[in-house]
């Protein structure tokens, strides 16, 4: 049975249910993984997987329900559990199927070329980014981690408000871990680059700045604790915004789960930051010209000039406060209720280059690399403690290596506490959803705790 199909079975079943209103959520994904190691296939994985969702307003209340099979049996099945879901629920929040709006706005972030490259081809290249890696330098003794990994994902919403809804978008991965030796120990770096533009993706590029970052930490030391003014390399800070973009959700503050309630309107940052949600960037890996309720999408300003502008909304956080939804209704899968998650959000870039904050910058620490931040952030009172690696800045340059300490901060007065913005504004895929990119930030002082 195909979706036009399904859709039509299941629309008329649940109007014989009495459902008031009602829509599908059908997503279709198409991935492949190849993990290469001493040359051969370390790891190899090709997957197409289909799910559709089902969710309904039933005696007032939304029920859910999923499967993975279209056909007869699973219409009446996911009606059937749909209304049951919806008599189970006792919470008294109001959620809503959307009517419709036909100001979308026309663009496409799906790579025809991209889709026609051939999983031989991904192989190819993963066993040529280890041995681009391999031929970098002499002090390279092994590879131990190198991928290439493809998505191409297209979802419909369908309701009987009269929205039909189609995205599809795809995009490829590289990324490659060496090991280098210097005679006396071993030494690691991370290199990844993503994009929906296979011609955009250089691997011999990945393959360099991977053993060039793994070399430039030889001799790396430890540093005594104390404050320092720090500098966050750009993909540091995407990191962090990757941790604690939730703090930016309605759903979150309408919990107590953030501590950005009540500050609308108010200052949570330095007036040098402006925070942007942009769904429709041009190469924005989350773009779409609506959300996961079908609402149209728009940029926005989350944070203009230190100021928070607005919350992230979907409908139903929209209507507990009495505003607009912003077009942030997300969901991180078929069999998922509906929730809310950033599109292409990222801190604008100023316009120094990177040379020149480092150079205004005059002393301190430069921070290159954060581990373990998931484990060691707390996503409501926005602190964190999380292992580092880096460089000292002495008058202007950057200088020695640092391995082996913890930065402590906090993640709301970090962004008070930003001095400077450089332009070199990088992206990184979410664990979830999501695009979050920032450049590098001069932060005023920050705690390291080392020897």
């Amino acid at each position: 049975m195909n979706i036009d199909e399904f859709k039509n079975n299941i629309f008329v079943e649940a109007k014989n249910q009495k459902f008031e209103e009602f829509e599908i959520y059908y997503t279709k994904t198409e991935s492949v993984n190849i993990n290469v190691y001493s040359h051969q296939i370390d790891k190899y994985n090709e997957n197409t997987s289909i799910g559709i969702s089902f969710r309904g307003i039933y005696n007032g209340k939304m029920g859910y329900a999923y499967t993975e099979i279209l056909d007869d049996a699973s219409v009446s099945l996911l009606v059937e559990c749909a209304k049951n879901n919806a008599l189970a629920i006792d919470n008294t929040d109001q959620e809503f199927i959307y009517a419709g709006n036909d100001t979308y706005s026309l663009f496409n972030n799906f790579n025809e070329d991209l889709y026609k490259v051939t999983t031989d081809e991904k192989i190819r290249l993963a066993l040529d980014l280890e041995k681009k890696v391999m031929s970098k330098d002499p002090r390279v003794i092994n590879v131990s981690y190198c991928s290439v990994a493809s998505s191409d994902v297209e979802f419909y919403i369908i309701n009987s408000k009269g929205i039909s809804l189609h995205h599809r978008y795809n995009y490829i991965f590289g990324a490659v871990i060496p090991i280098i030796y210097d005679g006396n120990r071993k030494y690691t770096s991370m290199s990844f680059k993503i994009s929906n533009d296979i011609k955009k993706i250089d691997f011999d590029s990945i393959a360099d700045e991977a053993v060039k970052k793994a070399l430039s930490l030889i001799g790396a030391s430890q540093i005594t604790s104390g404050k320092y003014k720090i500098a966050l390399k750009n993909n540091t800070v995407a990191s962090l915004l990757i941790t604690f973009a939730r703090i930016f959700s309605a759903d979150s503050t309408q919990k107590n789960l953030s501590l950005l309630k009540d500050k609308l309107n108010k200052a949570i940052a330095s007036p040098l930051v402006n925070i942007v949600d942009d769904p429709h960037m041009e190469d924005g890996l989350a773009s779409c010209p609506f959300d996961s309720e079908g609402v149209p999408t728009h940029k926005k300003y989350i944070v203009k000039n230190g100021v928070l502008n607005t919350l992230l909304y979907n409908l139903k956080t929209a209507h507990k406060d009495g505003v607009k939804t912003t077009g942030n209704a997300s969901r991180r899968s078929y069999n998922l209720a509906v929730n809310i998650s950033p599109t292409n959000f990222y801190i604008e870039k100023g316009k120094k280059t990177f040379d020149e904050l480092i150079t205004n910058m005059n002393e301190g620490i430069l921070i290159t690399d954060l581990a373990g931040i998931h484990a060691g952030a707390n996503g409501i009172t926005g602190d964190f403690s999380i292992s580092a690696k880096g460089f000292i800045v002495k008058e202007g340059k950057v200088n020695d290596p640092i391995e082996q300490f913890t930065l402590s901060g906090n993640f709301y007065k970090l962004l008070m506490d930003i001095e400077d913005i450089s332009e070199d504004l990088i992206f990184d895929l979410g664990s979830g959803s999501g695009y979050f990119g920032s450049p590098t930030l001069l932060i005023r002082e920050m705690d390291i705790a080392g020897l």
